[in-house]
């Protein structure tokens, strides 16, 4: 028995690799759904906005990520515009002053969203593009507040305000029900400006390693909600009953923590069988 849990110890590394790769495949080919019930406060907060916006406001979505934070920021935005869209909720979405690549990663997540939903570009949502904040982003927020059609007098594709039927009752931040920053790490001007001047909930999406960073924010009620990683819109994919993107990278990462867990247990187990063999007299 002896010798054969000795050998664990020297199994040729190329196997756990392929093992590993095995278990992260397996949520993309089947679904694994997330247990019941386990979505956190922070979470909700961000669902339970959603759900109280009136029919006559907005949600503002400053969705400012590219490809180095896609990886956890794309299925916070889409879980996101999926609920807007099942709830009827109009939206604007802007970029401000982080990468002039955001615009279009946005675009290719809400589009496909947005027709299914028989949502109209110009009517029930418009892309404002990207705003470069010279003089920091807090000018561009407050400014916006005041007078949102003197910051932005033109979409993403150049065709003014006056055009778009939607912006024509989104004129300041009176008209706002609530703002959703995501990126890899959100600018607290949003809070400082948004929430601290009007009293507007604002909510966060950010990068797992930055979430610590904003509870602070949350425990004394500047944020109304946020979305960590993945696992924030995984949570967020199960109180909306639409398991995506976050549920199948969540569950992904989970199957290859267990994995490494389990090589981990493997590897000490062949070192202990190792020294016992060893210690026996010849």
């Amino acid at each position: 028995m002896l010798s054969w849990l000795g050998r664990l110890g020297r199994v040729d590394r190329r196997w756990l690799y392929l093992g590993t790769v095995a278990v992260l495949l397996v949520p993309f080919i089947v679904t694994v759904p997330m247990p019941p019930g386990r979505a956190s406060k922070a979470t909700r907060g961000l669902y339970d906005a959603v759900e109280s916006c009136p029919p006559e406001k907005v949600v503002l979505i400053d969705s400012s990520w590219d490809m180095g934070s896609q990886a956890e920021n794309y299925a916070q935005l889409e879980c996101v515009v999926r609920h807007l869209c099942d709830r009827g909720v109009k939206f604007v979405v802007t970029s401000i002053g982080v990468t002039p690549l955001a615009p279009s990663f946005a675009e290719q997540v809400i589009t496909p969203i947005a027709e299914r939903a028989g949502y109209v570009y110009g009517r029930d949502w418009v892309n404002m593009g990207y705003v470069q904040a010279g003089g920091g982003a807090g000018v561009i927020i407050n400014g916006m507040c005041k007078d949102f059609h003197a910051v932005r007098p033109t979409d993403a594709y150049g065709r003014r305000v006056e055009e778009l039927p939607l912006l024509g009752r989104v004129r300041s931040i009176d008209d706002i029900h609530a703002v959703y920053c995501i990126t890899y790490s959100p600018t607290p001007e949003w809070i400082s400006f948004v929430q601290g001047q009007y009293g507007t909930p604002v909510a966060f999406g950010c990068m797992t390693i930055m979430g610590p960073s904003y509870f602070p924010y949350l425990d004394s009620g500047q944020l109304c909600g946020m979305l960590v990683g993945n696992r924030g819109a995984a949570e967020y994919e199960e109180l909306v009953g639409h398991p995506a993107k976050g549920t199948q990278l969540i569950m992904a990462a989970s199957f290859g923590n267990c994995m490494i867990i389990l090589a981990a247990v493997l590897g000490n187990l062949g070192a202990w069988a190792r020294r016992r063999r060893e210690r026996r007299p010849a």
